[in-house]
């Protein structure tokens, strides 16, 4: 591969490794087969970004050295930075080198200060939708409740995942004496015809999970319209803060960390992590080339008899003889009653 292709790859996707034992991320770098998806920004607006150059540095940086922190424990909640906007410039006009960049360029573009925001995404679960666990590299410069309020409002980078929360309906969040205020803008009070009661549930319980996640705090959640309590959102109640729903029913009970989808990685040595909670702890892991399973592990959850949270797993897969091309990695569940009833994840992936 020559400097110019890797420099395009790492401009197309950049993307992280998170270990169990919540270690440094290995960046790794792919070309998505969608363009329009650059998880670097997670497809926020670009007031996020800082243009030119500085911008295409602060790829470049993230790709380079990223931090990972919020484990693979979804349940346990990652540090988050409180930096807010970044520093203010004085309105005093004063003679200045252009070439140099500003405190917040550099912020932007130094990696060491950017972090990993927490997303949480519904998908389909055996019984109805469930919430799936997303990360992403979040700039400095942007407060992590406003992050987290944009995230949800943006399509997620795994098109097997969704947000019901369209553009406009959420507006700010703000956190303050054990209580996060989310103030919801055009979210409709009833539930959408289109939308059924579960869904509506976990879309709410999405907003919980995601503003706790940027706060790092288990605090309750009151939804406001217009600066007064909400009495409803999309059906649900919430005249009332709402609290945390229980793992094992609102989350997945099985979700990949790493690899991230629509990754292109050499053949060789695949490490496969995630959490799950199912029968026993038993994680199925196969990859599957052209409707065809060529390769399967199985393993067993690190503490997995505690049947309220989601533990890690880590199984390695040698892809070191297959043929390049794209590959769809499915992690899933026991299930002993044979049913269907096993939670599963998937992810494209491209080895070359």
């Amino acid at each position: 591969m020559t400097d110019d292709d890797r420099m395009r790859q790492l401009l197309s996707d950049a993307v992280s490794e998170v270990d169990p034992d919540d270690r440094w991320a290995e960046i790794r770098a792919s070309v998505r087969s969608d363009p329009k998806v650059v998880p670097m920004s997670h497809g926020r607006p670009w007031r996020y970004a800082v243009a030119g150059i500085v911008a295409t540095a602060a790829v470049i940086g993230v790709v380079a050295y990223l931090t990972s922190v919020a484990g693979e424990d979804p349940t346990v909640l990652g540090p988050a930075s409180q930096g807010g906007k970044g520093p203010t410039h004085p309105t005093t006009i004063t003679a200045t080198d252009s070439s140099v960049p500003s405190p917040q360029d550099r912020a932007a573009t130094d990696p060491a200060q950017w972090r990993k925001a927490v997303i949480y995404y519904l998908g389909r679960g055996p019984k109805g939708a469930v919430l799936y666990r997303e990360l992403s590299p979040a700039p400095p410069t942007v407060s992590p409740l406003e992050y987290a309020i944009d995230g949800l409002m943006t399509e997620p980078v795994d098109p097997n995942y969704r947000t019901p929360w369209l553009p406009g309906w959420l507006d700010t969040a703000t956190a303050a004496g054990g209580v996060i205020r989310v103030d919801v803008g055009n979210a409709p009070a009833r539930r959408p015809s289109s939308m059924s009661a579960r869904e509506a549930s976990e879309a709410l319980q999405q907003v919980i999970y995601t503003v706790q996640a940027a706060v790092q705090r288990h605090d309750q959640v009151q939804f406001l319209r217009q600066d007064r309590p909400a009495v409803s959102v999309l059906g649900v109640p919430t005249g009332q803060p709402l609290r945390q729903g229980q793992v094992v029913k609102v989350l997945s009970l099985m979700n990949i960390t790493d690899p991230v989808d629509g990754l292109h990685v050499s053949r060789g040595p695949l490490t496969v992590t995630g959490v799950n909670n199912g029968y026993e702890g038993t994680v199925v892991v196969r990859l599957v080339h052209q409707g065809r399973t060529v390769r399967t592990r199985a393993g067993i959850a690190s503490g997995w008899m505690d049947p309220n949270r989601l533990f890690p797993w880590r199984l390695d897969l040698d892809t070191s003889t297959l043929s390049p091309g794209r590959y769809t990695l499915i992690a899933s569940n026991d299930d002993p009653s044979g049913q269907g009833l096993a939670a599963r994840d998937t992810r494209t992936i491209y080895l070359k």
